[in-house]
């Protein structure tokens, strides 16, 4: 079954390739021109206008890496989804296939770009003066995990939502908000540094709890997410 959804992914994945690739570089150099640019101010000073933008950035900038025609969009009235779900939805494939081969194409997009950031990031000399090499992976791992558990909504969001308006966008977009800023400021209340100040700590106190917590994450989350989607396939009826 994982096999056909690869399958399914990398053909879906061969249309349009140039605009995806364009789209992960794209993304790669904004992130690290904003880090380059932020990094050594919020290690000094911290900075919570700083924290939110770089969370928010870090963890939902992957859904820029989809071209326009095959993102998460209005189909029908009060419908969103992934035209191309639709369209695979009315082909003899199971769902099991087509839920999996949305995670494919996500993780196919993402993980390139977050190997090359944190390469990248590497190499920041502010960062060097911070971080032991296992404290760095640490680093790396915890905020990868971060960014793949909470961006797999993508994937499961493919399927389609009924019922959506502009009203209840705007609240969605503003309760992500409020709850980013909910998260971010006792980091500064009881941590006085802020969050990516925190995760620096963390990561160098103990690095290996740090790499195996985040290792065991990223599979126990995909598996959250697909269980999700799938309950949801089963629900509602996603004809237009």
């Amino acid at each position: 079954m994982w096999k056909e959804a690869i399958n399914l992914a990398l053909f879906e994945w061969k249309i349009d390739w140039f605009n995806r690739i364009l789209h992960q570089i794209l993304l790669l150099a904004a992130l690290l021109v904003f880090s380059y640019a932020t990094y050594e101010s919020i290690i000094d000073d911290g900075g919570w206008g700083l924290d939110v933008i770089y969370f928010a950035f870090f963890v939902w900038g992957f859904g820029w890496l989809t071209p326009k025609d095959f993102q998460y969009q209005k189909v029908s009235s009060h419908t969103y989804a992934s035209p191309v779900f639709f369209m695979l939805h009315k082909l003899p494939i199971q769902n099991s296939t087509l839920i999996k081969s949305r995670f494919i194409i996500f993780y196919i997009n993402a993980l390139p770009i977050l190997v090359l950031f944190f390469i990248g990031l590497y190499f920041l000399p502010i960062l060097k003066n911070v971080f032991t090499i296992e404290g760095y992976l640490a680093f790396a791992l915890m905020w990868a995990s971060l960014g793949l558990s909470l961006s797999a909504i993508y994937p499961a969001s493919d399927l389609g939502d009924r019922n959506v308006t502009n009203s209840k966008l705007i609240f969605i977009f503003i309760g992500i908000w409020i709850t980013l800023s909910i998260l971010i400021i006792p980091t500064y209340i009881f941590y006085d540094d802020g969050l990516i100040n925190l995760t620096i700590d963390i990561a160098n106190q103990w690095p290996l709890v740090v790499s195996i917590i985040s290792v065991l994450i990223i599979p126990v989350s995909n598996w959250a997410w697909i269980r999700y989607a799938n309950s949801k396939l089963k629900l509602e009826d996603f004809e237009l």
